[in-house]
């Protein structure tokens, strides 16, 4: 039997945690499910899932549809895009059978490449080896999240190159709509015996735009700019969690005096605080931004989404973030030294170590 790979090379950095990363691992169950109705992708459709930040790994490996479980998508800092499309690179030798003069191998795979940050990693010996060697026989879809991502590189990879406009009504569901429908028509393709430039499916207005040019973007500064992240960790269950503010570009609109005075001085407003898991640090690259923010830059004070208590943004003398029930002596659970901890006034900020985001 004649396959037809497919695989979903996801971003799971410090940008997409929230939301967009729930409604991602969300978008593949429904992928499934809808493509387990179609007897045609039933017949010749193989899944895997490559999750990347700071280093990729294979979450699932190639599986006929009817086995494949959706899988839970873990979280890491940084975007490694030159690392994932090299470990996709080996993945793909390793699974996809080719074709020999003595036997038919699987059909073209699929990659849905799925970003919405800049690389952190150098991508140029893995653009080169893909250019050489994978990108006449791999179908290669790259989707901008939000419009956040490099362009410019997406378009040095594929052709195709669309922008997903995740604010739109109903967006992630209409697009897991438009990805489910790409794959039932090229599975239809391939069982007549059509193996070419991949059938997508035809994009809605307003949802999908597709990338024509890459000329005037501007270049990576080291971080995702559009957020500011942090990596803390829980006092109580020694957990760590992500907090993202959002970079609010004088987009909220509010009736309260005292937030609409923060808004026009502070440049980021609290979008979330979510528990990860230890092996957060497993994807991580281990390499910091070497940047930081000042708190006074910042609108919003989370919760610890482990324990709950109110305080999630303490700083210790080590530059680590953790939670505190409220000032006085406490003991940071990153390096283990104790101090005395206050509220800051208005004004006299302290610089907070960020994420790449």
């Amino acid at each position: 039997m004649r396959r037809l790979p497919i695989f979903f090379l996801v971003d799971v950095s410090e940008s997409m945690v929230g939301e967009n990363l729930y409604k991602l691992e969300a978008g593949i169950g429904a992928v499934v499910s809808t493509l387990r109705k179609d007897p045609y992708a039933l017949e010749t459709a193989f899944l895997s899932v490559i999750a990347f930040a700071g280093k990729p790994r294979t979450v699932t490996q190639l599986t006929e549809l009817f086995a494949f479980h959706p899988p839970e998508l873990p979280v890491g800092g940084g975007t490694a895009l030159g690392a994932a499309l090299s470990h996709l690179m080996d993945e793909i030798d390793r699974t996809v059978v080719t074709t020999t003069p003595d036997r038919k191998g699987d059909w073209r795979p699929i990659v849905f490449l799925l970003t919405d940050g800049h690389p952190t990693d150098d991508v140029a010996k893995a653009v080169e080896r893909w250019d050489r060697s994978y990108r006449k026989r791999v179908n290669m879809v790259a989707v901008s999240i939000g419009s956040g991502a490099d362009h410019a590189l997406l378009k040095q990879i594929t052709d195709e190159v669309v922008v997903f406009n995740d604010s739109a009504p109903d967006a992630f569901a209409r697009f897991i709509k438009w990805i489910s429908m790409s794959i039932q028509s090229q599975s239809r393709s391939v069982s007549a015996g059509q193996d070419g430039k991949v059938s997508l499916a035809k994009a809605e207005p307003g949802l999908l735009a597709p990338v024509e040019a890459s000329e005037g973007l501007t270049p990576f500064a080291g971080v995702d700019d559009r957020y500011a992240v942090f990596v803390g960790k829980c006092s109580k269950k020694k957990l760590p969690y992500v907090v993202k503010y959002e970079r609010h570009m004088g987009r909220i609109e509010t009736t309260d005096p005292v937030l609409s005075q923060l808004l026009k001085t502070r440049r980021y407003a609290l979008d979330t605080a979510v528990p990860v898991k230890s092996s957060y640090f497993d994807l991580s690259d281990g390499v910091g931004s070497g940047q930081s923010v000042s708190s006074d830059d910042l609108i919003g004070q989370p919760n610890c989404p482990h324990c709950g208590v109110q305080f999630a943004m303490a700083v210790c003398g080590c530059g680590r973030i953790h939670c505190v029930e409220g000032g006085g002596e406490q003991t940071c659970p990153w390096c283990g030294k104790t101090g005395m901890y206050g509220t800051a006034e208005a004004g006299e900020g302290f610089d907070i170590g960020r994420g790449r985001g």
